[in-house]
């Protein structure tokens, strides 16, 4: 085979072979473009090698000699690298940072059409009980609740504010919804209806300005929201779909579903396989949410009664799980369980964040040894919101349990 040599500082040694196509050196003159697959062309170079020049080491020996592959756990290196241990895999450790959203102009949206189907202007179609007028109350609400964290030593990180034109993320002040912990960083979840889809895209940013590393999102045909996810130990999470929507009947699209859950497990399965996972599916009567109603390690407000039976096996053959149970007066009926009063935010161990409004659950809760903080923000929370404080709080960064 014959081959032009265009450059005559370069040797040329052509050899025949029948040997398998190997890959061939690269650094062969632009008019050499194709070769037979049959022969392996040696090509030697005159070529300056600055880093022996400079350093006494070719590049490659540089690499050989000082930079060998490290084998390390990414969440050994957090602090380090990403100036932070993110870690709130638990629902009862110290809050250290909490994720806000301040209420912004997309309030003023309420009562005019909604940006989508089938457009209607009522209340209903925000989910809202009221239309605000201005922004004054819902600040002033935020401002008391932002004050409230920061005089407990609590990190705020403010949510970016809603991109749209026009602004409709009403729901965005439920942050807890959006994303949630891992066993370290967190996943950007998936919103189930119109109202609430894209809040993911700000709480990504918001989250990547920070420095918290996103280790997950649901993604495909799959559905998750942080409200009906909670850690109830390190090695113990639950992720409950709410109920069947009454508007629905087909389990692909209720509040969050399998495929969504199941995107979950196997991000935190990445992290630690010795994690359970539970998985609650949507039918059958809604299990209640434990991680709602805790106070303490493996403790909460709550009578057992009110539990699924499979659940309630659970928490107490592998967690030994503790209940307070509260005076009927005290408990209501919450869209169609039984619940005891508010555990609101849990600040760290017996010690929670609630609204003002019922003074005597609080005294009660004193009275079993909680440490009861309060704050007023009736424009966040029901009866007048969708909302609990709980969900207006997404917890990025929490201390370990105490261990039993």
């Amino acid at each position: 085979m014959s081959i032009p040599n265009s450059r005559p500082d370069t040797e040329f040694s052509v050899i025949a072979s029948s040997a398998p196509p190997r890959a061939l050196l690269t650094k062969i003159s632009n008019s050499l473009t194709s070769l037979d697959n049959q022969v392996i062309l040696m090509v030697k170079y005159p070529i300056h090698d600055e880093f022996k020049e400079k350093t006494g080491l070719s590049l490659d020996e540089q690499y050989m000699k000082h930079h060998p592959q490290v084998l390390s756990e990414f969440e050994d290196e957090m602090e380090k690298l990403w100036g932070k241990k993110w870690k709130a895999n638990t629902t009862i450790g110290k809050l250290r940072t909490v994720l806000l959203h301040r209420p912004g102009k997309e309030f003023l949206s309420v009562g005019k059409p909604t940006p989508w189907p089938p457009h209607d202007s009522s209340l209903a179609a925000w989910r809202m009980s009221y239309k605000p007028k201005d922004l004054e109350e819902l600040n002033e609400d935020y401002e008391r609740l932002y004050r409230a964290y920061r005089d407990e030593g609590v990190e705020v990180v403010e949510r970016k504010p809603d991109p749209n034109d026009p602004p409709y993320q009403v729901k965005a002040i439920y942050t807890d919804d959006v994303c949630h912990a891992a066993v370290y960083g967190q996943v950007i979840l998936r919103m189930y209806d119109h109202i609430r889809k894209g809040e993911e895209v700000p709480t990504y940013q918001t989250l990547a300005e920070i420095g918290c590393p996103v280790v997950g999102m649901i993604t495909g045909r799959g559905m998750a929201e942080g409200g009906n996810i909670g850690w109830l130990d390190e090695k113990h999470l639950l992720a409950a779909v709410h109920y069947p929507r009454a508007n629905t009947s087909q389990s692909d699209v209720w509040r969050a579903n399998d495929w969504g859950h199941e995107q979950l497990r196997r991000i935190i399965h990445a992290q630690d396989h010795e994690v359970d996972v539970r998985i609650l599916p949507g039918y059958g009567p809604r299990p209640q949410l434990t991680h709602y109603s805790m106070i303490d390690r493996h403790t909460s407000v709550a009578d057992p009664r009110w539990l699924d039976k499979y659940l309630l096996d659970w928490l107490q053959s592998e967690m030994d799980w503790q209940f307070v149970i509260p005076p009927d007066e005290l408990c209501r009926v919450d869209q169609g369980n039984p619940v005891g009063p508010e555990t609101g935010v849990v600040l760290e161990p017996m010690k929670i964040l609630v609204p003002t409004g019922e003074p005597k659950a609080t005294r009660w809760l004193e009275s079993v040894g909680v440490e009861v903080m309060e704050v007023e923000m009736p424009s966040f929370v029901g009866p007048r919101n969708s909302g609990s404080i709980h969900c207006a709080a997404g917890s990025l960064r929490r201390d370990a349990e105490p261990k039993d």
